[in-house]
């Protein structure tokens, strides 16, 4: 099986994400980036930098974040409830963000790390 991959989205003339994905690996894709149900509700600059908002992300999805402390507690909570209610349909798909192929981290690793872990397969 073809591991899926991160994939940067453009915003050039022409750019068709399906067409650049089956290109890349032959793989279907998905846009992960905001706004929706995907995108990182961390924000770059206005929460820290790119690698601190990508495990912060991390730990939201995986309950490590006290969301009652939080100004934005039901925003960040709906957030992580989305994600675990739909990573399933992820399974096998490359995703798309905006962030740089740049070997810094980036939310799309973390969805991709989730959705294609060899445990989640063998769900019933």
């Amino acid at each position: 099986m073809t591991a899926p991959v991160r994939l940067r989205l453009s915003r050039r003339r022409g750019f068709d994400l399906q067409a650049h994905s089956h290109q890349v690996n032959g793989l279907e894709a998905v846009n992960v980036a905001r706004p929706g149900v995907w995108g990182n509700p961390f924000i770059v600059g206005k929460d820290g930098d790119r690698p601190y908002c990508v495990d912060l992300y991390k730990a939201l999805l995986a309950g490590m974040i006290p969301l009652g402390k939080s100004a934005h507690h039901g925003e960040l909570l709906a957030a992580r409830l989305r994600v675990i209610a739909g990573i399933d349909r992820l399974r096998g798909k490359n995703l798309a963000c905006w962030c740089a192929l740049d070997g810094k981290p980036c939310h799309a690793d973390v969805l991709l790390n989730i959705a294609n872990a060899p445990e989640r397969g063998n769900r019933g």
